[in-house]
């Protein structure tokens, strides 16, 4: 294998050429991969447009073929963004109501170890987790609001905490929570236990990341799963094994069907059906069904609902 070496425009062009890409104007393709890249457009979205990943382009590709699937990964990455933004607004509002329905408002509530499932998730990353929100609540100076209560109140109230916490501290606040908050804030959501929301949380907190670090979205894979629920045995796929994975794009649109409200997420499976009719209006080079398979969509997948 040759080594990775720096080349020109013009010899970025001259190589996919070389390479069977049909490019129908210089201009304008250098454009597109000053202000992309080389790297971000053509080793990220190149795949599916070849039978190997290091052979030729199939015969007919253009290169504007795969500025439409980079296009089309873009705005679906927006669209998951804009989705799981809701949930996680949804998440701190649930969880900060759990708790402090049960524990109150002080911050040495959940400052508190004896607060927290010590024994099921691990007393260490509870202990961790506090260290975090010890330093948001009593140490950190860049959010306005939590400044103002703790100069003025001495107390943070774990609600105001929560808009300056990450998702993934978010989720190990859920994890590190008792069974009879998780039990809680696990009623909201029809049908779901609160180890199942433990998993769908882990799994949205991987495409999140995605989508906030602007990674390719269609044919990730998170290294978390989802079990195969009702709303997707309705529609007929196989067991984990055969056809269903639960850690592919279709599982993050199976979380978005039990954790967003239901106007909320058919507005998504429209607004998803539209960005990929867009695709397909504008690539002759992909087959509808290769590209929903590289999503783990099944040819169903529109049907799904609760």
């Amino acid at each position: 294998m040759k080594d990775a070496h720096f080349l020109s425009y013009d010899a970025q062009i001259a190589h996919l050429r070389e390479k069977g890409l049909m490019i129908r104007d210089e201009a304008y393709a250098r454009d597109v991969l000053e202000a992309i890249g080389y790297y971000e457009l053509i080793n990220g979205y190149k795949r599916l447009f070849k039978d190997t990943n290091n052979g030729p382009f199939r015969t007919g590709v253009c290169f504007e073929d795969i500025l439409a699937l980079y296009k089309c990964d873009e705005n679906l990455r927006q669209l998951c963004f804009k989705y799981i933004l809701r949930i996680e607004i949804r998440m701190r509002a649930l969880l900060s109501y759990a708790f402090c329905e049960r524990y109150g408002e002080q911050q040495q509530a959940y400052l508190s170890l004896s607060n927290y499932d010590s024994e099921g998730y691990g007393a260490r990353e509870a202990r961790r987790l506090i260290g975090e929100l010890d330093y948001a609540a009593n140490r950190a100076d860049k959010a306005v609001y939590v400044c103002h209560y703790r100069s003025r109140y001495g107390n943070v109230p774990l609600w105001v905490l929560f808009k300056t916490l990450s998702l993934g501290t978010l989720v190990r606040f859920f994890r590190c929570c008792t069974p009879e908050i998780r039990f809680a804030v696990s009623k909201a959501f029809p049908d779901l236990r609160e180890d199942t929301l433990g998993k769908m949380l882990d799994l949205m907190q991987d495409f999140r990341n995605v989508c906030a670090h602007n990674d390719r979205l269609y044919s990730f894979r998170s290294g978390d799963s989802i079990p195969r629920m009702p709303a997707i045995r309705a529609l007929g796929i196989p067991a984990p094994g055969e056809e269903y994975a639960g850690n592919d794009l279709f599982a993050l649109y199976c979380v978005f069907c039990y954790l967003l409200c239901p106007g909320d997420f058919s507005r998504a499976k429209s607004s998803t059906d539209k960005i990929l009719d867009a695709f397909f209006s504008q690539c002759a080079s992909v087959e509808r069904q290769t590209f929903l398979d590289a999503m783990g969509f099944p040819q169903e997948w529109s049907r799904l609902a609760l």
